[in-house]
This record gives structure tokens, C-alpha cells and sequence, in this order.
């Protein structure tokens, strides 16, 4: 006796037979009508499928049946980033509720060429949905030309798309241009802005400071292309610093490290090249936002360097809280130093001082 067993049937399987023309057209009328040997969610692409095909009056029926199923249902579907990428896009074709849309972009899974198609026809709750989504608009850029080629783009979608365009492309376009000037350009492989993403929003509200005239050597005011590095970073935006912060060398990075702007000097420490000694040096300067010291004792790749953690200990800028996390993993020679040293807080040597007690006498 066989103990071979039907395969069990899914959404991509009877896509499949339809396309073959397994089925005849009433059983794809009974199908439409979402009468389906399937589970509630594999039902979705099969009615999106249908709603799609050239019979009209079947299309109709699938369209009818998608537009009555429980909203709840098709939304959970279309934000599902398990479902394939092509159910999905078969459902962006085949429906006209704005929630599902908006789920549709807002998954993953959801291609970003679909997207921008998306966007080419998106109504305006949409089309706010896909203009504030700008990890995948700098990953996809052509998702914002589609969204401004859109011609029922609302007024205030068109005025956020062009902000978009002008901090992350037109900024960026001036900024490669002078990293180029400065030799400083890294791969975006190496360096993709969607990591500082987040400096990038902040800075956008930050006020631009303005270099005084005087602060440029005579020989820099004569001649632009012979300025130095410094006064190159000095004469670039909050938005410009941190993404030079984050794409620059060690040089860019010693400098910008010390800024008082905390996106700017973050940006700096999230440079994917920064290495573990120029973090011990930084560990140990006086001169850096206590944020940039709070930054590294949160990276635990760095925290697991003894010398970096002994920098942070003795550096009076680290925040109390920070060095107390810290002392329990010194070693007797560097408590003892610790406890002595009249250039960290009161609250620091009065604990290094009881853990070398403490320690002392056990040994």
C-alpha cells in the first residue's frame, strides 16, 4: 500500500495551478468568492491574485471578497515579513484601503521597487506613510522620485519629500564632495548612513553656527582649496559634521570627537573604522562630552578591553554611574591607585578605597 500523501496545498501552490490552467473558470468563480482549502491568511494572495486577472467578472468577485474580509485579517497579512514578497505586492495591486497600504510599507518584507510603485499612484495618507519612511528612501531613492512624479501628491507630502531629498541627497551630493577635497571618502559598504539615521533627524532641528572671518589664516582667505582640514569641519553644518563624523578617518575623527555638539562627536564614535586604541585614548581625554564616555562603556566589544576600561575609571569627565559599574573589575594594583588619585571624584576613591580594603584582606 502507498504511503505517498497529497502535498499540502498553500497559496503559492494553487497560484501556481491557476497559471497552468488546472482549474476551470468555476472553480475559479468558487474560488473568488474566497471558498478556498486554505487557512484564513493563505486566502489573501490567492483573492489579490484573482483580483488581478484579465477575466473581469472574476476579478470583480475577488476584489469584492478581499474588500469583505475582516479588515484585521488582511492587515495582519500584509504586515506579516514571514509572507513572500510577491503575495504581497499581488495584494498592493489588488487593494484600495489605506491601512493595508500603509502596512504594506511599513513591512520589511515588502520590495522596495514596489514601493516606489506604490508611490507613483499612493493617495495622500499614504503617500505620508512612504515620505516618513526614510530608511527605505535612502536605501531606494527611487521611491522619492515616484513619490514626487505622483501627480495627485498632496501639498505637504511634496514639501517633506523635497526636505528629504535636500538633507539626504543634495547634502549628501556637497559632502562627497568635499570629502573627495579632503581624501577622506570611505565605501558606503563600509559606511552606510541608515546607521546614524537618528543624528541625522536630530540635526536637522539643530541651529547652524557661523565660523567667524577671523578664525581663517590669511592664506586660507586668499586661497579655499589650501585650507586645512579643521577648517574645512569648521565651516560645515551639524548635518554635514555627522555624517563626516561617521565616514571620515582617524584624523576627522580626532577632531570631531571633541566637539561640544553630542550628534556631531556620536557620529564620530559610531565610524565603523574607529579602532580600539584610538577608543583607549579617547576613554582618557578631558576634553570630550561626558556623552562620548557614556557611549563607550555601552559598546560591549570595548568594554572588554581591560585598557579602556582602566581609561574610563580614571577619567574625572566619565559619569559617576559609569565608573561604579566599572570598579568591581579593576585589578588590586589599579584600585590602590585609584583610591588615591585626587583628580576623579569623591564618590570614586571612597568606593575604590573600600574594594581595596575589602580585597586586601581576603588576599
Amino acid at each position: 500500500m502507498s504511503s505517498d500523501r497529497p502535498a499540502e496545498m498553500t497559496a503559492s501552490t494553487i497560484i501556481d495551478m491557476i497559471d497552468a490552467g488546472t482549474y476551470s473558470r468555476e472553480i475559479l468563480s468558487t474560488f473568488a468568492k474566497g471558498f478556498l482549502p486554505l487557512g484564513q491568511a493563505d486566502v489573501i494572495p490567492v483573492l489579490a491574485y484573482l483580483s488581478t486577472q484579465p477575466d473581469e467578472e472574476i476579478a470583480a468577485v475577488a476584489r469584492e471578497t478581499l474588500s469583505d474580509t475582516p479588515s484585521r485579517v488582511v492587515v495582519a497579512f500584509a504586515s506579516d515579513e514571514a509572507a513572500l514578497p510577491a503575495h504581497l505586492e499581488m495584494l498592493a495591486m489588488a487593494t484600495k484601503d489605506n491601512y493595508v497600504l500603509e502596512s504594506l510599507v511599513r513591512n520589511r518584507a515588502f520590495p522596495d521597487d514596489a514601493v516606489a510603485a506604490l508611490a507613483a499612484r499612493a493617495e495622500p495618507h499614504v503617500q505620508d506613510i512612504v515620505v516618513t519612511n526614510q530608511s527605505r528612501i535612502i536605501r531606494a531613492p527611487q521611491i522619492l522620485e515616484a513619490l514626487l512624479g505622483n501627480p495627485r501628491l498632496s501639498q505637504d507630502a511634496r514639501r517633506r519629500a523635497l526636505e528629504v531629498r535636500e538633507e539626504f541627497f543634495d547634502k549628501k551630493a556637497r559632502l562627497q564632495a568635499a570629502l573627495q577635497d579632503m581624501q577622506l571618502e570611505a565605501s558606503e559598504e563600509e559606511a552606510p548612513f541608515e546607521a546614524i539615521i537618528d543624528l541625522i533627524n536630530k540635526a536637522e532641528g539643530e541651529p547652524q553656527p557661523e565660523l567667524p572671518p577671523a578664525e581663517l589664516t590669511e592664506v586660507e582667505k586668499k586661497d579655499p582649496d589650501k585650507m586645512s582640514v579643521w577648517s574645512r569641519i569648521q565651516l560645515m553644518t551639524i548635518g554635514q559634521k555627522v555624517l563626516l563624523g561617521f565616514r571620515g578617518d582617524k584624523t576627522v575623527r580626532s577632531i570631531l570627537v571633541r566637539e561640544r555638539n553630542k550628534l556631531v562627536s556620536s557620529s564620530a564614535m559610531r565610524n565603523p573604522r574607529m579602532s580600539d586604541t584610538e577608543v583607549e585614548a579617547i576613554a582618557g581625554m578631558r576634553s570630550v562630552d561626558d556623552e562620548v564616555l557614556r557611549l563607550i562603556s555601552m559598546r560591549r566589544d570595548w568594554m572588554s578591553k581591560y585598557p579602556i576600561i582602566i581609561a574610563l575609571a580614571r577619567n574625572p569627565r566619565t559619569p559617576i554611574g559609569v565608573v561604579v559599574a566599572l570598579i568591581n573589575r579593576l585589578v588590586l594594583r589599579d584600585l590602590k591607585a585609584l583610591k588615591d588619585d585626587k583628580g576623579v571624584s569623591d564618590v570614586v576613591r571612597s568606593m575604590a578605597r573600600r574594594l581595596f580594603a575589602q580585597r586586601h584582606k581576603d588576599s
